[in-house]
Protein backbone atom coordinates (compact mmCIF):
# COMPACT_ATOMS: atom_id res chain seq x y z
CA UNK A 1 0.00 0.00 0.00
CA UNK A 2 2.67 2.40 1.20
CA UNK A 3 4.21 1.93 -2.37
CA UNK A 4 1.20 2.53 -4.06
CA UNK A 5 0.97 6.22 -2.41
CA UNK A 6 4.46 6.43 -4.05
CA UNK A 7 3.18 5.82 -7.14
CA UNK A 8 0.73 7.98 -7.11
CA UNK A 9 2.12 11.08 -5.43
CA UNK A 10 0.48 11.12 -2.20
CA UNK A 11 0.90 10.06 0.99
CA UNK A 12 0.04 6.77 2.31
CA UNK A 13 -2.13 8.30 5.12
CA UNK A 14 -4.14 10.81 2.41
CA UNK A 15 -5.64 7.15 0.87
CA UNK A 16 -7.19 6.29 4.70
CA UNK A 17 -8.47 9.26 5.84
CA UNK A 18 -11.97 10.76 4.53
CA UNK A 19 -11.92 11.99 1.02
CA UNK A 20 -14.67 13.91 0.35
CA UNK A 21 -14.35 16.36 -2.74
CA UNK A 22 -12.39 19.72 -1.99
CA UNK A 23 -13.17 21.31 -5.20
CA UNK A 24 -11.85 24.49 -6.20
CA UNK A 25 -13.76 27.42 -5.00
CA UNK A 26 -13.57 29.03 -9.31
CA UNK A 27 -14.34 25.44 -10.75
CA UNK A 28 -17.87 27.23 -10.58
CA UNK A 29 -17.51 29.94 -12.23
CA UNK A 30 -15.47 29.02 -15.04
CA UNK A 31 -18.26 26.40 -16.16
CA UNK A 32 -18.81 27.76 -19.85
CA UNK A 33 -22.64 29.29 -21.25
CA UNK A 34 -24.78 27.97 -22.11
CA UNK A 35 -24.66 25.86 -19.12
CA UNK A 36 -25.88 26.64 -15.75
CA UNK A 37 -23.19 26.58 -12.33
CA UNK A 38 -23.01 23.39 -11.71
CA UNK A 39 -21.90 23.79 -7.77
CA UNK A 40 -20.77 20.70 -5.92
CA UNK A 41 -23.66 18.48 -4.74
CA UNK A 42 -23.30 17.05 -0.97
CA UNK A 43 -23.86 13.65 -0.90
CA UNK A 44 -25.91 13.25 2.10
CA UNK A 45 -28.64 14.81 -0.68
CA UNK A 46 -28.21 11.57 -2.54
CA UNK A 47 -30.28 9.53 -0.74
CA UNK A 48 -29.78 6.04 0.87
CA UNK A 49 -30.46 3.09 -0.72
CA UNK A 50 -28.77 -0.21 1.80
CA UNK A 51 -26.08 -0.16 4.81
CA UNK A 52 -24.26 -2.88 5.28
CA UNK A 53 -20.44 -4.56 4.78
CA UNK A 54 -17.88 -5.34 2.08
CA UNK A 55 -18.20 -8.64 0.87
CA UNK A 56 -15.23 -8.65 -1.49
CA UNK A 57 -13.69 -5.86 -4.46
CA UNK A 58 -13.82 -7.51 -7.61
CA UNK A 59 -12.39 -4.53 -9.08
CA UNK A 60 -11.57 -0.82 -8.80
CA UNK A 61 -15.15 -0.08 -9.73
CA UNK A 62 -16.77 -2.99 -8.80
CA UNK A 63 -17.50 -5.04 -5.48
CA UNK A 64 -19.74 -7.79 -3.72
CA UNK A 65 -22.04 -5.94 -0.83
CA UNK A 66 -23.77 -7.22 2.01
CA UNK A 67 -26.77 -5.52 3.26
CA UNK A 68 -27.37 -5.69 7.04
CA UNK A 69 -29.66 -7.90 7.87
CA UNK A 70 -29.14 -10.65 4.88
CA UNK A 71 -26.60 -13.18 4.00
CA UNK A 72 -26.40 -13.00 0.38
CA UNK A 73 -24.46 -10.73 -1.81
CA UNK A 74 -25.27 -8.76 -4.66
CA UNK A 75 -22.85 -7.28 -7.15
CA UNK A 76 -22.49 -3.35 -7.07
CA UNK A 77 -20.97 -0.94 -9.73
CA UNK A 78 -19.69 2.34 -8.93
CA UNK A 79 -21.35 5.62 -10.17
CA UNK A 80 -19.75 8.45 -11.35
CA UNK A 81 -16.06 6.92 -12.32
CA UNK A 82 -14.59 3.96 -14.56
CA UNK A 83 -11.74 2.28 -13.69
CA UNK A 84 -9.13 0.69 -15.97
CA UNK A 85 -10.21 -3.26 -17.19
CA UNK A 86 -8.80 -6.28 -14.84
CA UNK A 87 -8.57 -9.36 -16.37
CA UNK A 88 -11.37 -11.87 -15.57
CA UNK A 89 -14.24 -9.07 -14.08
CA UNK A 90 -16.77 -7.94 -16.54
CA UNK A 91 -13.74 -7.50 -18.89
CA UNK A 92 -15.31 -7.65 -22.47
CA UNK A 93 -12.15 -6.40 -24.56
CA UNK A 94 -8.68 -7.55 -22.81
CA UNK A 95 -7.36 -10.80 -21.90
CA UNK A 96 -4.52 -8.60 -19.01
CA UNK A 97 -4.93 -5.87 -16.67
CA UNK A 98 -5.24 -2.75 -18.34
CA UNK A 99 -2.61 0.20 -17.41
CA UNK A 100 -3.62 1.32 -13.85
CA UNK A 101 -6.23 -1.59 -13.37
CA UNK A 102 -4.36 -3.18 -10.51
CA UNK A 103 -3.67 0.38 -8.60
CA UNK A 104 -7.41 1.41 -8.40
CA UNK A 105 -8.76 -2.44 -7.24
CA UNK A 106 -5.30 -1.55 -4.49
CA UNK A 107 -6.51 1.52 -3.73
CA UNK A 108 -10.32 0.33 -3.73
CA UNK A 109 -9.48 -2.55 -1.10
CA UNK A 110 -7.76 -0.16 0.75
CA UNK A 111 -10.54 1.29 1.30
CA UNK A 112 -13.07 -1.07 1.68
CA UNK A 113 -11.39 -4.53 3.21
CA UNK A 114 -14.09 -6.99 3.50
CA UNK A 115 -16.35 -7.03 6.17
CA UNK A 116 -16.04 -3.29 6.30
CA UNK A 117 -19.26 -1.07 6.85
CA UNK A 118 -20.30 0.98 3.54
CA UNK A 119 -23.04 2.64 2.53
CA UNK A 120 -24.92 2.80 -0.96
CA UNK A 121 -26.67 5.87 -2.42
CA UNK A 122 -28.22 6.78 -5.35
CA UNK A 123 -31.06 8.58 -7.00
CA UNK A 124 -33.36 5.26 -7.98
CA UNK A 125 -32.95 2.61 -5.75
CA UNK A 126 -33.50 0.41 -8.95
CA UNK A 127 -30.56 1.49 -10.87
CA UNK A 128 -28.87 -1.05 -12.97
CA UNK A 129 -26.24 -1.63 -15.33
CA UNK A 130 -23.97 -4.19 -16.88
CA UNK A 131 -25.15 -7.89 -15.76
CA UNK A 132 -27.21 -6.77 -13.54
CA UNK A 133 -24.85 -4.92 -11.36
CA UNK A 134 -26.73 -2.40 -8.93
CA UNK A 135 -25.36 0.78 -9.49
CA UNK A 136 -24.37 2.86 -6.16
CA UNK A 137 -22.36 5.55 -4.83
CA UNK A 138 -20.24 4.06 -2.27
CA UNK A 139 -19.61 5.81 1.39
CA UNK A 140 -17.14 3.85 3.67
CA UNK A 141 -17.53 4.32 7.34
CA UNK A 142 -14.81 6.38 9.20
CA UNK A 143 -13.47 5.00 12.60
CA UNK A 144 -12.18 9.19 12.63
CA UNK A 145 -16.08 10.88 12.18
CA UNK A 146 -18.23 7.77 13.07
CA UNK A 147 -20.00 8.79 9.78
CA UNK A 148 -20.36 7.35 6.32
CA UNK A 149 -18.24 9.90 4.59
CA UNK A 150 -15.75 8.71 2.92
CA UNK A 151 -16.22 9.20 -0.94
CA UNK A 152 -14.63 6.11 -2.41
CA UNK A 153 -15.33 7.73 -5.55
CA UNK A 154 -13.47 10.83 -5.38
CA UNK A 155 -10.59 8.83 -3.67
CA UNK A 156 -9.73 7.21 -6.61
CA UNK A 157 -10.74 10.44 -9.27
CA UNK A 158 -8.11 12.39 -7.05
CA UNK A 159 -5.77 9.44 -7.50
CA UNK A 160 -5.55 9.11 -11.31
CA UNK A 161 -6.84 6.06 -11.31
CA UNK A 162 -10.51 6.77 -13.09
CA UNK A 163 -12.24 8.65 -16.14
CA UNK A 164 -15.35 10.37 -15.43
CA UNK A 165 -18.31 8.03 -16.33
CA UNK A 166 -22.14 9.47 -15.78
CA UNK A 167 -25.23 8.37 -16.44
CA UNK A 168 -27.83 10.25 -17.44
CA UNK A 169 -30.16 9.33 -14.52
CA UNK A 170 -27.69 9.22 -11.74
CA UNK A 171 -25.81 12.61 -12.59
CA UNK A 172 -26.25 13.73 -9.10
CA UNK A 173 -22.38 13.80 -7.75
CA UNK A 174 -21.25 13.96 -11.82
CA UNK A 175 -19.57 17.44 -11.89
CA UNK A 176 -17.98 16.98 -8.39
CA UNK A 177 -15.95 14.13 -10.16
CA UNK A 178 -15.57 15.75 -13.45
CA UNK A 179 -13.54 18.49 -11.41
CA UNK A 180 -11.53 16.21 -9.38
CA UNK A 181 -10.58 14.09 -12.65
CA UNK A 182 -10.20 17.18 -14.54
CA UNK A 183 -7.30 18.06 -11.98
CA UNK A 184 -5.88 14.49 -11.74
CA UNK A 185 -5.22 15.11 -15.37
CA UNK A 186 -3.52 18.61 -15.21
CA UNK A 187 -1.34 17.14 -12.42
CA UNK A 188 -0.61 14.22 -14.67
CA UNK A 189 -1.68 11.65 -11.42
CA UNK A 190 -2.08 8.02 -12.24
CA UNK A 191 -3.39 6.97 -15.16
CA UNK A 192 -2.61 10.49 -16.74
CA UNK A 193 1.19 10.21 -16.63
CA UNK A 194 1.86 8.21 -19.54
CA UNK A 195 5.09 6.67 -17.48
CA UNK A 196 2.84 5.50 -14.81
CA UNK A 197 2.98 1.79 -15.98
CA UNK A 198 6.54 2.11 -17.19
CA UNK A 199 8.60 3.61 -20.61
CA UNK A 200 6.19 4.12 -22.90
CA UNK A 201 6.24 3.62 -27.08
CA UNK A 202 7.14 6.43 -28.93
CA UNK A 203 7.58 9.07 -26.43
CA UNK A 204 7.54 12.18 -28.82
CA UNK A 205 4.31 11.45 -30.71
CA UNK A 206 2.34 14.35 -30.06
CA UNK A 207 -1.52 13.39 -31.40
CA UNK A 208 -4.49 16.03 -31.02
CA UNK A 209 -8.44 14.03 -30.12
CA UNK A 210 -11.33 15.67 -30.96
CA UNK A 211 -14.79 14.44 -30.40
CA UNK A 212 -17.64 15.70 -32.41
CA UNK A 213 -20.48 14.06 -30.04
CA UNK A 214 -23.98 15.83 -30.77
CA UNK A 215 -24.78 14.16 -34.62
CA UNK A 216 -27.26 15.71 -36.38
CA UNK A 217 -31.08 14.91 -35.52
CA UNK A 218 -31.51 11.71 -33.22
CA UNK A 219 -27.70 11.19 -32.20
CA UNK A 220 -29.16 6.89 -31.89
CA UNK A 221 -30.60 7.65 -35.62
CA UNK A 222 -27.06 8.79 -36.62
CA UNK A 223 -24.45 7.23 -34.78
CA UNK A 224 -21.90 8.25 -37.79
CA UNK A 225 -22.83 11.69 -37.10
CA UNK A 226 -20.78 11.10 -33.93
CA UNK A 227 -17.10 10.62 -34.56
CA UNK A 228 -12.88 11.37 -33.27
CA UNK A 229 -10.53 13.02 -35.11
CA UNK A 230 -6.89 12.09 -34.05
CA UNK A 231 -4.51 14.14 -35.98
CA UNK A 232 -0.35 13.83 -35.77
CA UNK A 233 0.33 17.23 -34.49
CA UNK A 234 4.14 16.55 -34.43
CA UNK A 235 7.05 17.32 -36.84
CA UNK A 236 7.35 13.22 -36.88
CA UNK A 237 5.56 10.08 -38.54
CA UNK A 238 3.45 8.00 -35.38
CA UNK A 239 2.11 4.40 -36.04
CA UNK A 240 -0.87 3.97 -34.16
CA UNK A 241 -1.26 0.45 -35.74
CA UNK A 242 -3.22 -1.12 -32.65
CA UNK A 243 -3.94 1.95 -30.15
CA UNK A 244 -6.87 1.54 -28.63
CA UNK A 245 -9.86 4.49 -28.93
CA UNK A 246 -12.58 4.07 -26.64
CA UNK A 247 -15.29 6.12 -24.49
CA UNK A 248 -15.39 6.19 -20.87
CA UNK A 249 -17.84 2.92 -21.66
CA UNK A 250 -16.73 -0.77 -22.14
CA UNK A 251 -18.81 -0.54 -25.73
CA UNK A 252 -17.26 -0.67 -28.92
CA UNK A 253 -13.57 -0.42 -28.57
CA UNK A 254 -11.63 0.75 -31.55
CA UNK A 255 -8.35 -0.55 -32.34
CA UNK A 256 -6.44 1.18 -35.09
CA UNK A 257 -5.72 -1.45 -37.79
CA UNK A 258 -2.23 -2.33 -39.16
CA UNK A 259 -0.43 0.21 -41.34
CA UNK A 260 -1.97 3.46 -39.44
CA UNK A 261 0.89 5.58 -40.20
CA UNK A 262 0.02 9.19 -39.76
CA UNK A 263 2.30 11.80 -41.05
CA UNK A 264 2.86 15.27 -39.58
CA UNK A 265 -0.62 16.90 -39.76
CA UNK A 266 -2.44 13.61 -40.97
CA UNK A 267 -5.57 12.28 -39.33
CA UNK A 268 -7.92 9.65 -39.10
CA UNK A 269 -11.72 10.55 -38.82
CA UNK A 270 -13.60 7.12 -36.50
CA UNK A 271 -16.55 7.38 -36.88
CA UNK A 272 -18.84 5.95 -33.91
CA UNK A 273 -21.20 3.45 -36.48
CA UNK A 274 -21.05 0.69 -39.19
CA UNK A 275 -19.07 1.44 -42.14
CA UNK A 276 -16.61 0.39 -44.53
CA UNK A 277 -12.73 1.46 -43.73
CA UNK A 278 -12.02 4.08 -46.21
CA UNK A 279 -15.51 4.92 -47.76
CA UNK A 280 -16.96 7.67 -48.09
CA UNK A 281 -13.79 9.65 -47.55
CA UNK A 282 -10.11 7.59 -47.44
CA UNK A 283 -9.54 8.35 -44.09
CA UNK A 284 -12.74 7.24 -42.50
CA UNK A 285 -13.12 4.36 -39.92
CA UNK A 286 -15.96 2.96 -37.96
CA UNK A 287 -16.25 1.68 -34.39
CA UNK A 288 -19.47 -0.49 -35.40
CA UNK A 289 -21.77 0.84 -32.91
CA UNK A 290 -25.49 0.35 -34.01
CA UNK A 291 -26.20 3.48 -31.46
CA UNK A 292 -24.89 6.70 -30.30
CA UNK A 293 -21.71 5.94 -28.24
CA UNK A 294 -21.27 9.58 -26.94
CA UNK A 295 -23.34 11.37 -24.28
CA UNK A 296 -24.28 14.90 -25.02
CA UNK A 297 -24.51 17.73 -22.33
CA UNK A 298 -27.72 18.79 -21.13
CA UNK A 299 -28.75 22.11 -19.62
CA UNK A 300 -30.70 20.69 -16.31
CA UNK A 301 -27.89 18.19 -15.33
CA UNK A 302 -24.10 17.95 -15.60
CA UNK A 303 -23.78 15.36 -18.12
CA UNK A 304 -20.78 14.78 -20.80
CA UNK A 305 -18.17 11.94 -21.97
CA UNK A 306 -14.76 11.77 -23.32
CA UNK A 307 -12.45 9.70 -25.76
CA UNK A 308 -9.22 8.54 -24.94
CA UNK A 309 -6.35 7.57 -27.15
CA UNK A 310 -4.42 4.43 -25.09
CA UNK A 311 -0.70 3.10 -26.62
CA UNK A 312 -0.44 -0.65 -27.28
CA UNK A 313 0.31 -1.34 -23.59
CA UNK A 314 -2.68 0.29 -22.55
CA UNK A 315 -1.03 3.62 -21.30
CA UNK A 316 -3.36 6.66 -21.32
CA UNK A 317 -1.71 8.74 -24.15
CA UNK A 318 -4.45 11.37 -25.40
CA UNK A 319 -7.52 12.15 -24.28
CA UNK A 320 -10.36 14.95 -24.97
CA UNK A 321 -13.48 15.52 -22.72
CA UNK A 322 -16.69 17.90 -22.63
CA UNK A 323 -17.71 20.27 -21.04
CA UNK A 324 -15.22 22.41 -19.60
CA UNK A 325 -14.73 22.56 -15.92
CA UNK A 326 -11.31 23.93 -15.31
CA UNK A 327 -9.16 26.38 -17.44
CA UNK A 328 -12.26 27.14 -20.33
CA UNK A 329 -10.09 29.06 -22.35
CA UNK A 330 -9.97 28.54 -26.01
CA UNK A 331 -6.98 29.39 -28.63
CA UNK A 332 -9.92 30.09 -31.00
CA UNK A 333 -11.44 32.80 -28.96
CA UNK A 334 -10.97 36.66 -30.00
CA UNK A 335 -9.65 35.31 -33.30
CA UNK A 336 -12.50 33.58 -35.05
CA UNK A 337 -15.82 35.76 -35.24
CA UNK A 338 -19.31 35.59 -36.90
CA UNK A 339 -19.86 38.58 -38.53
CA UNK A 340 -23.34 38.35 -39.87
CA UNK A 341 -26.49 36.10 -39.98
CA UNK A 342 -28.95 36.74 -42.92
CA UNK A 343 -32.24 34.73 -41.43
CA UNK A 344 -34.29 36.61 -44.33
CA UNK A 345 -35.42 35.04 -47.53
CA UNK A 346 -37.42 35.57 -50.93
CA UNK A 347 -37.81 32.44 -52.37
CA UNK A 348 -40.50 30.41 -51.98
CA UNK A 349 -39.22 27.34 -52.97
CA UNK A 350 -38.12 25.50 -49.16
CA UNK A 351 -34.59 24.13 -51.03
CA UNK A 352 -33.72 28.12 -52.48
CA UNK A 353 -34.95 29.73 -49.23
CA UNK A 354 -32.35 27.76 -46.67
CA UNK A 355 -29.27 28.49 -49.52
CA UNK A 356 -30.72 32.12 -48.42
CA UNK A 357 -30.12 31.96 -44.97
CA UNK A 358 -26.28 31.68 -44.00
CA UNK A 359 -23.59 32.36 -41.43
CA UNK A 360 -20.68 34.12 -42.06
CA UNK A 361 -17.26 33.60 -39.72
CA UNK A 362 -14.15 35.83 -40.05
CA UNK A 363 -10.68 34.90 -38.97
CA UNK A 364 -9.33 37.86 -37.30
CA UNK A 365 -6.10 36.75 -36.55
CA UNK A 366 -2.79 36.37 -38.39
CA UNK A 367 -2.74 32.95 -38.44
CA UNK A 368 -4.72 30.16 -40.34
CA UNK A 369 -7.19 28.27 -37.99
CA UNK A 370 -8.06 24.39 -38.20
CA UNK A 371 -12.11 24.09 -38.03
CA UNK A 372 -11.70 21.00 -35.63
CA UNK A 373 -13.02 20.67 -33.00
CA UNK A 374 -15.69 23.88 -33.09
CA UNK A 375 -19.50 24.04 -34.54
CA UNK A 376 -22.57 26.28 -34.68
CA UNK A 377 -25.20 26.02 -32.56
CA UNK A 378 -28.42 27.46 -32.82
CA UNK A 379 -31.52 26.37 -30.75
CA UNK A 380 -31.30 22.43 -30.91
CA UNK A 381 -29.76 22.25 -34.34
CA UNK A 382 -26.02 22.22 -34.38
CA UNK A 383 -23.59 22.09 -37.64
CA UNK A 384 -20.09 20.52 -37.08
CA UNK A 385 -17.81 22.02 -39.83
CA UNK A 386 -16.76 19.90 -42.30
CA UNK A 387 -13.32 18.11 -40.93
CA UNK A 388 -9.40 19.62 -41.69
CA UNK A 389 -11.17 23.08 -43.18
CA UNK A 390 -9.23 25.94 -42.58
CA UNK A 391 -10.42 29.46 -42.74
CA UNK A 392 -6.84 32.00 -44.07
CA UNK A 393 -5.70 35.04 -42.08
CA UNK A 394 -8.37 37.69 -42.69
CA UNK A 395 -10.59 35.16 -44.57
CA UNK A 396 -14.23 34.37 -44.01
CA UNK A 397 -16.15 31.24 -44.40
CA UNK A 398 -20.15 31.01 -45.00
CA UNK A 399 -22.14 28.39 -43.86
CA UNK A 400 -25.81 28.45 -46.26
CA UNK A 401 -28.22 26.49 -44.25
CA UNK A 402 -29.55 24.45 -47.39
CA UNK A 403 -27.54 21.62 -49.13
CA UNK A 404 -24.28 21.94 -51.84
CA UNK A 405 -21.13 21.12 -52.05
CA UNK A 406 -18.56 22.58 -49.48
CA UNK A 407 -15.95 24.61 -50.98
CA UNK A 408 -12.79 26.38 -49.29
CA UNK A 409 -14.93 29.36 -48.46
CA UNK A 410 -18.48 27.89 -48.67
CA UNK A 411 -20.16 25.08 -46.21
CA UNK A 412 -23.53 23.89 -46.34
CA UNK A 413 -25.79 23.21 -43.02
CA UNK A 414 -27.79 20.28 -45.09
CA UNK A 415 -30.92 21.15 -44.46
CA UNK A 416 -34.34 21.05 -46.71
CA UNK A 417 -35.67 24.11 -45.35
CA UNK A 418 -35.00 27.37 -43.61
CA UNK A 419 -33.56 27.55 -40.26
CA UNK A 420 -32.98 30.72 -38.70
CA UNK A 421 -36.21 32.69 -37.11
CA UNK A 422 -37.02 36.45 -38.92
CA UNK A 423 -38.33 37.63 -35.74
CA UNK A 424 -35.13 37.09 -33.67
CA UNK A 425 -32.36 34.60 -32.70
CA UNK A 426 -28.80 34.23 -31.40
CA UNK A 427 -26.49 31.35 -32.93
CA UNK A 428 -23.03 30.40 -31.49
CA UNK A 429 -19.51 29.46 -32.27
CA UNK A 430 -18.88 27.00 -29.35
CA UNK A 431 -16.03 24.34 -29.28
CA UNK A 432 -16.49 20.86 -28.82
CA UNK A 433 -15.57 21.42 -24.97
CA UNK A 434 -18.56 23.86 -24.97
CA UNK A 435 -16.53 26.74 -24.81
CA UNK A 436 -18.35 29.89 -26.14
CA UNK A 437 -15.74 31.22 -28.96
CA UNK A 438 -18.49 34.10 -31.22
CA UNK A 439 -22.41 34.91 -30.91
CA UNK A 440 -24.65 36.54 -33.06
CA UNK A 441 -27.93 38.08 -32.32
CA UNK A 442 -30.64 39.79 -34.71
Amino acid sequence: MASLARRLGVSFLALLITLVPTLPTSAASTQPFPFPDFAAVDYTQVPIQETGVVDVVADGDTIRFIENGSTDYVTVRLLGINTPEVRGFYNKNRDEDMCGAVAATDLLKSLLPPGWPVQLRSLNKGSVGLDGRAQRYAFAWNPTTGLYDTDVQAALSQAGLAMWFTLGHEAALSYNYRVLTAQAQQERRGIWNPEFCGPIEQPNASLSVIAHWNAAGNDNANPNGEYVIVRNTGLEPVDISGWLLRDSSLAYWFNFPNGSVLAPQDYRVVHAGIGNPGQPNPRDLYMGSPRALFANTASDRFMGDGAYLLDRSTAMRFWFEWPCVLDCTDPAQGKLKITKVNPFVTARKPSRAANQEYIVIRNTSRQEINLDGYYLSYLAATYPFVVDSRIKPGKTLTVFIGKGTPTRTTQFWGRSRTLLRDSGGTVQLLSERNVPISSKSW
